[in-house]
Parts: structure tokens; sequence; C-alpha cells
């Protein structure tokens, strides 16, 4: 197993000495476990959430997990352990057909109570209707497992003393998926959706489960002369959800069954947690999120996170009955929430749409060997957010995890808006920007002294100037690369609330649009977490209102400009010149593409692969260093440098000439 700790050294304070102006972490999970390295060092607040106290008020739901205090991971059986006595903990059920509807009755749970010295039994002639030749009744019993398990055995019996009522004539079938889930319906299966023979129906009953539980099941087995009173029945493994015992009506013995037992040895193949909305108790910048936990390497851990300003993630909508109108209140005028639109009649329930306005997207899914840090994707401060974990298994590989935890801190402004311009320009040509931001400062609010411009889609080039409130002011070049910048300025306090802070920068975008976030904070306090700049109308002399820099035109073109430094480079080992330095630009991308480097000479052979791997839209470096595949130093010469890119519209070349001297 691949173990990894959610500790990450980069937010330990450098000295104990620094002030703590309201540092927490909020933990979900990990109860019993070490605490936060801020925490223990008295650095920072921890606030616990539990794993196990689960809401379905507040949207928290869990499936096909084991979830204890420290930890939560997929369901997992030894292959000695009947898994049937606790289908219905795990949302599932045991029922057989009543008069109008599938029911469970108090006789049949006796089958799965783990007592063999009670049963289900059945005289003679039981459940018998005169349907000519096809048997259609007798007792059905439906094991819904309450998830996907890879079943491998079946076992069923009578009590001790009552050998003789063994199951003279039976059938066994299975389903994984209900005719929805699996897209198929008799229409398409069946001419004119005739269900009477085209499906292949064992009988009657067989067709009935299909038509009343809309399910279609395999014909697994079937047995016409036992004599055994236990009865074991070996199956290949594969994951299934639903099992049907059927018994037909046994006219001349009476029958019986004391337990009947399944096995599925190994992890359930898929679980999943949705965390209740989860309320911070304020609104705060989100920090950096981390994780501890364990999993095999055939098993994965998908995780996503998002964040709100109210409790609720959702809009939920009525009908009135008036044409299609639906409205987002209950008939007293008041916002309906969750549980008032649980309580509408089912004509009155109309769609579930997302709070676009206090909540943000789900968040790409975390790679799980990013368990030390990665940041928030929340686009301001928050006060509510929710996690959602989804595991995948084998039967052998599993996972485990202990925690989810995040840093939050009180924000530096109330609000802070900003917008780029130029919010439109042309690709991969240098161009000046401002970088407009807004703040509203509140009397408590520590204010700022630094703004970070970090650049998706774009490269910065260099930072040009300030003004705030319209004037030009002294700033400190902290941080100036290729990604990001981060710049000095006096401290904009409660004095200058709502004064424009202008950053005058240089860069180029390479595909439609291009991100420039921001992030302010404050050098007196650097634990505290830096605030994020939301997209806004920030000043009214400029257009944009975004954050987003869009291209003007992009055409065709994938692969831009294939910069070699000049193309001579001698790789003698003097340490002057030694590397030949190639760039290239991608452009258009909306995904990492395959892009590939290599040198050939001057009859087409390959001399060396430079690059070999996925790039996205930006800029790129990569340096050979004049050795051929071999790891031998090429001969002096001209050779060809080729960058090629592929796409879904094909493959893109540029190629440029190469000098070798010594």
């Amino acid at each position: 197993m691949v173990a990894f700790r959610g500790f990450c050294a980069a937010l330990l304070l450098a000295a104990s000495s620094i002030p703590v102006a309201g540092l927490t972490v909020y933990r979900l999970g990990g109860e019993g476990l070490p605490p936060p390295p801020e925490v223990d060092s008295g650095q920072a607040d921890l606030v616990q959430f539990s794993w196990a106290e689960l809401d379905p008020d507040l949207q928290g739901v869990s499936e096909s997990l084991t979830i204890a205090s420290d930890a939560i991971s997929p369901l997992f059986f030894p292959a000695d352990v009947n898994i049937a006595p606790t289908v219905k903990d795990r949302g599932g059920y045991l029922q057989t057909q009543g008069f109008q509807a599938w029911v469970e009755t108090d006789d049949i749970i006796l089958i799965k109570d783990g007592d063999p010295a009670t049963a289900y039994y059945e005289e003679k002639g039981s459940n018998q209707v005169n349907v000519g030749d096809d048997l259609r009744f007798g007792k059905v019993l439906l094991f819904d497992l309450g998830g996907l398990f890879a079943v491998d055995r079946i076992r069923f019996f009578t009590r001790a003393g009552n050998e003789a009522n063994y199951i003279e004539l039976f059938h066994i079938w299975t389903n994984t998926l209900t005719n929805e889930e699996a897209g198929i319906s008799s229409v398409d299966l069946c001419t004119a959706g005739r269900t009477d023979n085209c499906l292949g129906f064992i009988n009657r009953a067989h067709r009935d489960i299909y038509n009343r539980k809309n399910m279609y099941f395999n014909a697994l087995l079937e047995v016409k002369e036992n004599t055994r009173s236990t009865v074991e029945v070996e199956l290949t493994g594969e994951y299934i959800r639903r099992v049907v015992l059927f018994v037909p009506s046994q006219l001349t013995r009476d029958w019986e069954i004391a337990e009947f037992e399944i096995f599925a040895p190994g992890y359930v193949p898929n679980a999943s947690y949705l965390s209740n909305i989860l309320d911070l108790g304020k609104e705060v910048s989100l920090g950096e999120l981390r994780w501890s936990g364990t999993k095999d390497a055939e098993a994965a851990v998908n995780i996503r996170s998002r964040s709100g300003s109210d409790v609720d993630p959702n809009i939920y909508w009525r009908h009135t009955f008036r044409g299609d109108e639906q409205v987002s209140y209950d008939a007293r005028g008041n916002p309906l929430t969750l549980r008032a639109y649980g309580r509408l009649e089912i004509s009155e329930r109309g769609k579930i749409t997302r709070d676009a306005a206090n909540w943000d997207f789900w968040s790409k899914t975390y790679d799980f060997g990013d368990s030390v840090g990665t940041r928030w994707s929340a686009t301001k401060p928050r006060s509510f957010v929710q996690f959602e974990l989804d595991f995948q298994s084998n039967i052998a590989a599993g996972s485990r995890m202990n925690y989810v935890e995040f840093t939050a801190s009180p924000p530096a402004v109330t609000t802070l808006v900003g917008e780029i311009d130029p919010y439109q320009v042309e690709t991969a040509q240098v161009t000046h920007f401002t970088y407009a931001i807004r703040p509203t400062i509140g009397v408590d609010d520590p204010g700022f002294d630094h703004l970070e411009i970090s650049a998706q889609g774009g490269r910065l080039v260099s930072i040009d100037g300030v003004r705030i409130g319209g004037q030009e002011v002294a700033f400190e070049r902290v941080e100036e690369g290729a990604e990001r910048l981060v710049v000095g300025v006096p401290r904009l306090n409660v004095d200058r609330t709502e004064e424009v802070m202008e950053v005058i920068f240089s860069a180029e975008i390479f595909r439609y649009g291009a991100i420039f976030a921001g992030r302010v904070f404050d050098s007196e306090t650097p634990q505290e977490i830096w605030q994020p700049v939301q997209p806004g109308d920030a000043t009214a002399l400029r257009d944009g209102n975004t954050l987003s820099v869009q291209a003007l035109a992009l055409g065709t073109r994938v692969l831009g400009a294939l910069d070699l430094a000049g193309g001579v480079f001698t790789p003698n080992g003097d340490g002057v010149n030694d590397g030949l330095d190639i760039a290239y630009d991608l452009l258009k991308l909306v995904a990492p593409a395959p892009v590939v480097v290599e040198v050939r000479d001057l009859a087409g052979g390959l001399v060396r692969e430079v690059y070999n791997g996925l790039d996205a839209a930006g800029r790129h470096r990569r340096q050979w260093d004049g050795l051929d595949e071999r790891g031998q130093q090429v001969a002096p010469g001209v050779y060809i440098c080729r960058v090629e890119v592929e796409t879904e519209e094909g493959r893109r070349q540029r190629v440029g000439v190469v000098a070798v001297a010594y």
C-alpha cells in the first residue's frame, strides 16, 4: 500500500512568535488521530467534523462504506461472512410478491435472521393457481444486496431435524441493473413491445419481475430433482446486485428454508461519501486542502469539493399548474428548502437547479497523491463547504480515508472584485494589461499590502507599474515569473476602502480564455490565507468585468512559434552554450495534448527524442544536450529539430535548423 499523510510543511510557521489572528483548521473525520501541526503547536484552532454524523437534511449520504470515527473505507467482506443479514443496513431488502405489490413479510425475513432454528415454511400446494402448463405461481424471494457484490457462493438449508423439507425444484436468477439503469426496454428488445417470449422468460414469475420491478434477471440455474437439505451454488464472482430464489408451487411435499446465505468476498467495486453541508460558522478565506489515507495501487479515490455562501447549493421549484410555470417558493411565499420540497406532492415537485449565485461548481477531481496540500478552487471567501469522495476498488484492492482537512482564516477585506483590461487580444503577442481591483475594507478588516497574479493559458512577462486611486505609487517586485508574479504595494486598509488599485503588467495568451487569477495578502500575518479576487466591476473606466482574456482570433493554428535560440550551440562541456534551448507555443488547446520534440539528421534518421509527453496551452521550453539516443555526443553539423502536437483535428508540426559546432 502507498500511504499519504496530510501534513503540509509549507504551512508551518517559521517562528512561533508570529501573531495568529484567526487561523483555523477544519477537519472531517480522523477523530482520535494526532491533531494538525499548526494546532499541536498552538498556532491554529481546530474545528472537528465527524464522518458518521451524516444528515440527509444537510445532503449527507453514503453508499457501500464502513464508517468509523477515524476513517471511512469501502465495504470488505471475508470469504466466510454471509452478507444476507445486513442487506437492509445498506439500503437493500428482501421481498416477495404480494397481491398488488412487492412486500417484506415477517415470515420471509426468517431466512436471513442468522438463526438456523427459525425458518420460512410452506405446506405442499401453497401459492398454487391453475394457469395451465405455465408455472407462474410459487414463491419468489428477491434479495437486493444494497450495492454491487462479487457473489461467488449461495447456500440455503433446512432446520436441523427437518431435513425432509428440502426444496426439490427451484430456480436462481441474478441481476445487476434495473432496465432504466441499463438503458433497455421491451420496445428495444421485442417487436412492438411484446414481452410474451422474445426476452426468453423462463415462466410467468420471471416475466412478472420484469413487468412489476422493471428488471430483467439472468436465469442462472434451474434444478428439477434436488434431494439435499443443504444446497450450495457456486457463482462466477461477477458483480451483481440482486438474487432471486424462485420455488414453484410443490404439490406433493412441504418445504422450508432456515437460512439463505450469500457470500461475496472482497471489496465492493464502488462506494461513495457525500458530506453534509458543513457550516464554518463565519465567512472565511479557504486555504490548502489536504488529506490522510491509504490506497492500493489498483484502487482509486476521487475527491472533489465545493463551497458556498448559504446552507443549500440548490434551488427548488414548485409547479403552480398554471401552464408550465414553476416558482421557487411555497404556497405561503416562503423560499423552498430541501425539506419543504420533500413534503410537496410528487405532482407539485418541479426541477432542482444549481444556486450559481451563491455556490461554486464542484472542483476538478484532486490527485490523491497531492494529499500534502492543494489549493481550494473557491472564487471568494465562503461560509459553507461540501466534500464528495468516490471509491473504486476490485476484489483485492481497496482504500481508506482517515480525514480531509483544510486551513482557513478571516478574509483580509470584506469584498474584493477585480477585472483585467484589455480582455480581448491577439494570441502569442506580448500585450500591456491593467489589472484593476477594488476592495471594500471594514473597520475590523486587516487589509493587505501584496497582490499575486497567476496565469493559466498565458505567460507573464513583467510588472510595469502600480496605481492606487489613479496615482502612481512605489512598488516592490517580490516575484516575477512566467506563471506567477507578486507585487508589494502601500498598505490598503479601511482608510482606502473602495479605492481602485491598478497593476500594469506585460503578458501574452495562448488560448481562447486565458485566466489571470489574483489573490491579496498581508505580509504582517503571512500564515493567514490569501484572499482571492472575485471577477466583477472594479472600475467604471473598464469594460471587461472579468479576469479572463479572450483571443480575438485563433483560426486553426495550434502550434505557434518555434524558437531555437539562434540555432547554434557548442556542447563541449565548457559550461558555455552547452545546450540548445527549444521553445514552442501551443495555442487553442482546452486540454493537454501529446507533444513530441525530436532531433533528426538531414537524411531523416532519428538522432534524439528530446521530449514525449502531454502539454497544455502555453509556452514550453525543452533542452537538447547534444547527445544522441545512445548517450553519445553527436558529430558537428546541421540537424533538424521537429516539434509535433497531436489534437482531435490532426497532427501539426514545426521544424527548424540546428547547427552543432565544437
